[in-house]
């Protein structure tokens, strides 16, 4: 299985985003895991071709939503109009948009967590 992880990067505090790195080498020894561009590599249009085709080609979507991100709303959108299946996460205590957490779809699961290492269990089960 292909899993697109998709975060905050732009607000996200830095040790956050440090669990999530840390966090997707604990997937990749599961899963194939596609790469984001991160904040310094490419073009902003290299990194709207890249994320689009990262969306495109996952068959997870794992929407890490603990913290607000316009590009990660956008692709979470893409995902569901694509019929892809999202797994959106937060972490117990995190405040999440009332949109995101509405989402109706068939193929959109949201679940809270405590550790980052609970998630797996979330992808094993869906």
């Amino acid at each position: 299985m292909k899993i697109y992880l998709a975060h905050s990067l732009t607000q996200a505090p830095e040790d956050f985003k440090t669990e999530m790195l840390e966090f997707r080498e604990k997937l990749k020894a599961q899963y194939e895991v596609l790469e984001y561009m991160g904040l310094i590599n490419g073009t902003a249009e290299d990194v709207f071709r890249h994320d689009v085709k990262c969306v495109t080609d996952c068959d997870l979507l794992l929407a890490e939503v603990s913290y607000p991100a316009i590009g990660l709303g956008f692709e979470i959108a893409t995902a569901l109009q694509l019929n892809k299946k999202v797994l959106a996460v937060a972490k117990e205590t995190a405040k999440v948009s009332r949109l995101v957490l509405g989402i109706n779809h068939k193929n959109y699961r949201f679940y809270r967590y405590k550790n980052p290492e609970e998630i797996l269990k979330y992808i094993a089960h869906d």
